[in-house]
Parts: structure tokens; sequence; C-alpha cells
């Protein structure tokens, strides 16, 4: 006699499915809070976004007076003016109407939400990619046909050696290539003997990758950020200080691979990993004063401001009403505004990860 058992009628079950999401990886983003701002107005007749910068204190004009007799020379004052096109840039993502009826959880929602976040990836990016003197595509500098930086700038780079000769950093007998104390500290120095000002609190920011801030906190006099000060003060994402630099986490650091080519240090890179031997990553960390880049102010109320926008109306593309888009579009860029106020100090790091 046959015996009913689950198996024979199996039919009848179903899988358990629970509505309740999974955590995905959010990045950590926070570039823009040390960056200066300037606004984007409507009818301005141009697509730039325009800052300035004055000259450098000087004594070279300053005399000794003698009495009743005019001075022989005056102090001239320069005022360079910094410009760089916005860049348009935007995302779509299209839900069939048969979705919308019956997805499980609302994909509509979720859209906006994803749109957001690839919005502050992609700008953060643009600002990481600027501050470091990348092309965005790849391997030549920002201007990306490896010719000179855009307003003859100069960047201001060390590696944890303390040198600058970027086509022998990887070497594999590099033994102090990691982010030592000493490192932090020569960051620190050069930040000082080039006159940037600290950020809030009167000390540096340095925002730096998790696999570099894992070696930073194995040194000894690293002092955890709950351990002075309040936690409503806290830049997003501090995490502590040393040497008078405050440390930031951003999960969207520059890292690269070396060659024998100096322009190396340019092209984005995740392929080497962890770890001090030849042809594993470079991490950049970036030590920063007050006025080192800017970016344009995105709570004004600029028509060029970032804009998620639904459209579920029918038109001559879609008569059927069959498609909703959900968009995003921003005007965006970044610019260097004082090579001297931050610093770019490469270095390897003992995580693997």
């Amino acid at each position: 006699m046959a015996t009913n058992t689950t198996t024979t009628l199996s039919g009848q079950y179903q899988n358990y499915f629970s509505k309740k999401l999974m955590t995905y990886a959010v990045q950590a983003l926070v570039l823009d809070q040390f960056a200066e701002k300037a606004p984007l107005p409507a009818k301005s007749g141009h697509k730039a976004i325009s800052m300035f910068r004055w000259d450098a204190p000087s004594t070279s004009a300053i005399e000794t007076l003698t009495e009743g007799t005019t001075t022989s020379g005056t102090r001239d004052i320069t005022l360079t003016k910094i410009s760089k096109s916005l860049l348009q840039r935007g995302q779509v993502i299209k839900l069939t109407d048969v979705l919308n009826a019956t997805d499980l959880f609302n994909s509509l929602s979720q859209s906006v939400t994803i749109n957001g976040q690839d919005a502050a990836l992609d700008l953060d990016s643009i600002t990481r990619n600027t501050v470091v003197g990348s092309n965005v595509a790849g391997t030549a500098k920002e201007n990306g046909d490896g010719s000179a930086l855009d307003n003859s700038d100069t960047l201001t780079e060390q590696y944890a050696d303390g040198g600058t000769d970027y086509s022998t950093f990887d070497a594999v007998t590099d033994a102090t290539s990691i982010m030592a104390a000493s490192s932090i500290l020569e960051a620190v120095t050069k930040l000082k003997v080039n006159r940037a000002q600290p950020a809030r609190g009167g000390q540096y920011v340095a925002v730096t990758s998790p696999q570099v801030l894992s070696d930073i906190q194995q040194i000894s006099e690293w002092l955890n950020a709950a351990q002075y000060s309040n936690v409503q003060e806290l830049y997003k994402g501090e995490v502590g200080s040393l040497y008078g630099a405050k440390f930031i986490l951003s999960t969207n650091g520059w890292s690269s691979v070396y060659s024998s080519d100096d322009d190396d240090r340019f092209a984005y890179s995740v392929a080497g990993g962890g770890g001090r031997a030849a042809g594993k990553n470079i991490m950049a960390t970036l030590f920063l004063g007050q006025q080192a880049y800017g970016v344009p102010e995105l709570t004004s109320q600029s028509p060029f401001g970032p804009r998620v926008i639904i459209t579920d109306d029918a038109d001559k593309t879609d008569p059927l009403n069959q498609l909703t888009t959900v968009v995003f579009k921003t005007f965006w860029t970044a610019l260097r505004l004082n090579c001297n106020y931050y610093t770019i100090m490469r270095s390897k790091t003992d995580s693997l990860a």
C-alpha cells in the first residue's frame, strides 16, 4: 500500500519567504565636509564654477624707512581665478507597470534610495580623483592625456618612507612603507611648513581607507576619538587623532598599483590587494588643511542642484504607460584651490583585506 509523504505530495509545499530585506553595504563618503563651497546661481551666463586665491604673505617689498623720503617700491598683490566647468551627471532606472503592480517590495521607493546613494558615490569619486590629480577614466593625469594638471597645479605628494621617488616605491625590501607614526608627523609638518591653516578644532584632517586605518590604530601613540572629544562634535567618520591630525574613515579611498611608470599613481586600481610586496596596492591618505579644494554648494536653491525625478505618465514613446522611470541628475565638479594646503601621503598596508 502506497504511503503518502511530503515527497509524494510535494506540490502543496512552498519555500518560506521572509519579507525582511537584508542590509546592504553603504559607502562612508566624507570629502564633501572638508571642501570650500560656492553657490551655483541660475542665469549667470556660464557653466563653470569659479573660486579665487590671493597670494601668500611676503616681506619682499617691506623697506626700512628714511625720515622724509618716499619709499622706492610698492607691494603688488595678485588674485588667481580658478575655474572649472560643471559636469552634468545622471542615471535612469526603469520599472514596468506589471512590476509596480505585483512586486512584494517597493521597487519604486528603493529606486529613489539607490539613485541617491549612487549619486553620492559618483560625486565623492569625482572629488577624490580631482584632489589626487587623476582622470576619472584611468591611467593619465587629470586632463586625460598625461599633460600637466589644470591651473598649472603641482601636487604636494609624500610617501611613508619620506621620499617622492614613486617609481621605486613598491620594492619588496621597502620595509617601512606602511603608515607609521613618523609618516603622520611628516605629513602634518609639511602642512605647517606650507602655512596651511588647520581645520575645525585647530587640527588637520586625514581622510584614509579602512586598510591604512588598521595600521595606524596599532601605533602606540594613537588616541581614539571617544577618548578626547564629545561625540556630538566629531566630524562624520572621525575615529581618532595623532600628532595634530584627526583621522576620518572613507570607504571610497584612492588606491593604485605602481610599476616603473611614474604616472601609475594616477591610475585607480584595486588589483594588487594588501601587503608590502611589489605590485601590492598603494593607498593614498589625504592630509587636509582649510581651503584645499572646492565644490558646488548643493544646499542652495540653484536649479543645478541634485534632483530625483519620477516620471509615470504616458507619452508618445510610452503610449500605454508601461514604464515608470526614476532618475537623478545634477551638475558637479571639484577644483583644487591650493595644493600647498593638502598633501597626498601614499603607503602600503599590512591589512590583507
